[in-house]
């Protein structure tokens, strides 16, 4: 299958996470790997799901390294290890996509009017492609979350208002111009309260939209 595939002055991006528990508290947790301002299809299906489709070349997403884990303390000597059990011949079947790859997140950019949930034109393109990509049948059964971010310029009410808003009106589009289901779709808004460079609270890059892949 050959693989189709955000400057206004609001600017957002598109990032695949972790899933998130109450209140999306893992939401910052997961390293987060940034795209291009025109993906492909190729592109964003590797970063939403961890491999391309058929039909397109090898893609390998550039992650930041995830935290340490911390090693397990040592089992006292005397404790008999656990009995090992030969596998199976032949590699194990490949479990679903969407389950395989839950847990990524990829980022995008998205231009929206100021202080608005309106998406530019020129925003639309990129919509698109990920819309053909969440609807295509190796990822019919997945779910995402939308979250929205923004910079620190402006209250804490108004920026979590506005970045709700923002995802909601992502969430519509690709329900509305690409017939995924919107109980597939969640939203969220966090306003300034996880910036993508917390050095640079009022960066443009810290205006963002993230979609969380939940599996299926």
């Amino acid at each position: 299958m050959h693989m189709r595939m955000f400057p206004t002055i609001g600017i957002l991006a598109f990032w695949l996470a972790l899933p998130a528990g109450p209140a999306l508290a893992q939401s910052a947790a997961a390293p987060a790997v940034p795209l291009g301002p025109n993906p492909s299809e190729c592109e964003i299906q590797a970063a939403l799901f961890g491999a391309a489709g058929p039909g397109c070349p090898p893609i390998v997403m550039k992650r930041p390294p995830p935290p340490p884990i911390a090693a397990a303390p040592p089992a006292p000597a005397s404790t008999p290890g656990p009995v090992a059990v030969p596998a199976l011949p032949g590699p194990p079947p490949d479990p679903p996509v969407a389950a395989l790859k839950a847990g990524l997140r990829a980022a995008f950019r998205i231009n929206f009017d100021f202080n608005s949930a309106r998406i530019r034109p020129d925003s639309r393109a990129v919509l698109d492609r990920i819309g053909a990509v969440m609807t295509a049948p190796e990822a019919a059964t997945a779910r995402f979350r939308i979250v929205g971010h923004t910079d620190a310029v402006g209250g804490d009410a108004a920026n979590r208002a506005l970045s709700q808003r923002r995802a909601e009106a992502v969430a519509d589009y690709l329900a509305e111009r690409h017939g995924v289901r919107r109980d597939r779709l969640d939203t969220a808004g966090m306003g300034a309260r996880e910036p993508l460079l917390p050095k640079k609270p009022k960066a443009a890059e810290n205006r963002r939209v993230e979609i969380v892949n939940l599996g299926g």
